[in-house]
């Protein structure tokens, strides 16, 4: 085990200077010979830290806190995220991956989880922690909210107080923690307050009363805090409180911190995989979306065309992160708006990962992009009588005209991922599933805010990269027409995009695109488990690799469901027995067997997916355009309409009391 500088020894440490005099800071210089520790390293970002480290830096040893889950063990999470493509320039090479050691653990458990032996490694020897475990569950339960995300964070910030070998510290957040900022609105790189009336209101008191309730009456309260606030669900008040507690560890406890915050993340511009998506959440899940049909009206769209999209590359957002934190590991004083607002003196630096203010796309343009796409390359499933259309700039969206949309769509994808699911086609019910994840998601008026985030600081941070950093073109930092413009990177997303969620070997009419397929393969991981917690200290076996299928690791898996409301994702999950009111609770993935993913996809449009639907459901059902009306006049036949009443509420998207969500939320 390396050990890092101590703590007394970074505080007198001189960051290096540029022939001008500007200080400078060095993301190989300050990673060199560190202990990293990162969270959710099993996630989309964390994934991506993880492998730029391995990949560009001399790091001496990365600790990875992970949970086992759902039958599957830490170790085994470990090594099937290290198979995929994503570390194909690392996999091979065991002496990298002998510098990952898991940390069997979790957030949500006194000390994390960890033992005395793995506490007392990580509180000697851990110089950059690195924090972008999260649960994005946009309107999940208030109460798990706070668990998870702000109560989660404050244990690891008090457990980072104890680490006395820590130069420094990245809470990774996100852009939408002033989503609730006026429509247009440029936002800030700095810490906003909460007030009741003109009264200030520390984060702490409103966590503190919000668990103190039981869970429908905490849900009822923090229904008010949204109101009165602005914010469109509990996933961005609750990132919003969780900045505030790390804002005053800094203040308080002389905790070396920076905050990162993304916008919507999505695949890979460049190296190591460009084209790959980690991740179907956000943009990418958009794309999935208008693939399989979702988008199949004008009415259908909630967004107004040239609003600006902020999505970010996620290989900019790793760059970003690991410029953060070798600049505040090298005591780099970065606050562009210290000068002109004196109370965000005191603020850590906060850095925004995004595109708004440095190279803006609107939503039309990527839109554009896909349906050109998708006319010359049919996807391989498609819901019945969807069709594809164009968007006028001058379009601006009716908002129950939409709710009707999505009402209608929702209950067509409820059906037809039971029918195939019926039929053994789990791999391409997921596909049909994830998707429409994506496209709830994203496809809201309420959050179709027309943001700018501010770049100051992010600039700066850019500006004084070590020159020999800079030019070594290991690090985005930025993303500009330099780093290979929009058109290009769209192309080369959704070149990716049909490959690994769609499998759909050969495009048409891409050929400006960087997408190159890298498959999975097994391999033997060089980490070894702890001791304390491992049944045996023989090597780690080699592990089959994980099908083509399933290019977005099991957490990004679990990210999706959380991103689409989990309400809705139990609407999938629960059906309804024929003739009976109760409810299977068996989802997608449990009921798929292995090589699921290997089944024959159905064309786009197919009739016969039409009539088999028909005869599997003993319904006569059309696709066609249907309103709120058709249903409750009773144009869809009545056995089905009690049949499917609940979960189409659930998809329909339209605003429900606190009290009344699902509770296994």
């Amino acid at each position: 085990m390396t050990s890092g500088v101590g703590v007394d020894q970074a505080v007198d440490a001189t960051p290096f200077a540029a022939s001008d005099g500007t200080p400078t800071y060095s993301i190989k210089r300050e990673f060199a010979g560190a202990t990293v520790m990162i969270t959710g390293a099993s996630g989309y970002i964390g994934s991506l830290v993880m492998e730029q480290l391995l990949r560009t830096t001399d790091v001496a040893k990365i600790y990875v806190l992970i949970r086992g889950k759902r039958g599957t063990t830490a170790q085994e999470r470990l090594a099937q995220l290290l198979q995929k493509g994503l570390f194909h320039l690392v996999r091979d090479n065991p002496r990298l991956l002998a510098k990952v050691e898991l940390l069997e653990g979790d957030l949500n458990s006194d000390d994390l989880g960890l033992t005395q032996r793995e506490l007392q490694l990580v509180q000697a020897n851990v110089n950059i922690l690195v924090h972008s475990a999260a649960s994005i569950q946009l309107e999940a339960d208030v109460q798990h909210t706070l668990r998870s995300n702000y109560l989660g964070t404050r244990r690891l910030l008090a457990l980072a107080t104890q680490m006395r070998a820590l130069r420094g510290m990245v809470h990774v957040s996100t852009a939408y923690v002033n989503v609730n900022f006026p429509r247009g609105s440029t936002v800030d790189e700095r810490i906003f307050p909460l007030h009741f009336g003109g009264q200030e209101v520390h984060h702490a008191d409103i966590v503190d009363d919000l668990m103190s309730l039981k869970p429908a009456a905490a849900n009822v309260r923090a229904q008010m805090f949204l109101d009165m606030w602005g914010f469109p669900n509990t996933y961005t008040l609750g990132k919003n409180l969780t900045e505030k507690l790390v804002a005053t560890y800094h203040k308080q406890h002389g905790l070396n911190v920076a905050i990162v915050r993304p916008s919507l993340v999505t695949g890979l511009a460049g190296l190591p995989y460009p084209g790959y998506c980690g991740n179907v959440a956000g943009p990418i899940g958009m794309g999935i979306a208008m693939a399989v049909g979702l988008f199949d009206r004008l009415e259908s769209v909630a967004m107004v065309p040239t609003h600006v999209w902020d999505a970010v590359p996620g290989d900019v957002v790793s760059g970003v992160i690991l410029a953060a934190a070798a600049a505040t590991a090298a005591r780099m004083a970065i606050n562009e708006y210290a000068a002109e607002c004196p109370a965000a003196a005191a603020d850590p630096m906060i850095v925004h990962a995004g595109t708004s203010t440095t190279y803006p796309i609107s939503f039309c343009e990527a839109f554009y992009a896909g349906l050109d796409f998708v006319r010359q390359n049919p996807p391989p499933v498609r819901l019945p009588g969807a069709s594809l259309f164009s968007l006028p700039l001058d379009y601006r969206p009716n908002e129950e005209a939409v709710k009707r949309c999505k009402y209608w769509t929702g209950w067509k994808v409820w059906a037809a991922v039971k029918l195939l699911n019926a039929m053994g086609m789990y791999g391409t019910a997921r596909q049909l599933h994830y998707g429409y994840l994506g496209w709830e998601i994203q496809n809201s008026t309420k959050t179709d805010r027309n943001l700018f985030f501010a770049s100051k600081n992010l600039l700066q941070l850019e500006a004084q990269l070590d020159a020999g950093d800079a030019g070594s073109g290991d690090y985005k930092t930025s993303w500009t027409i330099r780093n290979g413009g929009w058109p290009r990177y769209i192309s080369t997303n959704i070149a990716g995009m049909w490959r690994q969620v769609f499998k759909v070997k050969e495009v048409k009419g891409l050929e400006d695109n960087d997408f190159k397929f890298i498959a999975n393969r097994s391999v033997r991981p060089g980490f070894k488990p702890d001791t304390a917690k491992a049944s045996n200290d023989h090597a780690a076996p080699l592990l089959p690799a994980v099908t083509e299928g399933d290019e977005e690791d099991e957490q990004s898996q679990e990210d999706m469901l959380s991103a689409g409301f989990r309400g809705t994702a139990a609407a999938f999950q629960r059906i309804p027995a024929s003739g009976n009111a109760c409810a299977a609770s068996e989802s997608v993935e449990s009921l798929a067997p292995a090589g699921a993913d290997d089944d024959v996809p159905l064309r786009g449009d197919t009739p016969g997916l039409f009539k088999q639907m028909s005869a599997k459901l003993g319904q006569s059902l059309s696709y066609k355009a249907a309103s709120m009306s058709d249903v409750s006049q009773g144009s869809v036949s009545g056995g089905m309409l009690a049949t499917l009443s609940k979960p189409m509420q659930r998809l329909s998207r339209s605003a429900t009391p606190a009290v009344r969500r699902d509770k296994d939320v």
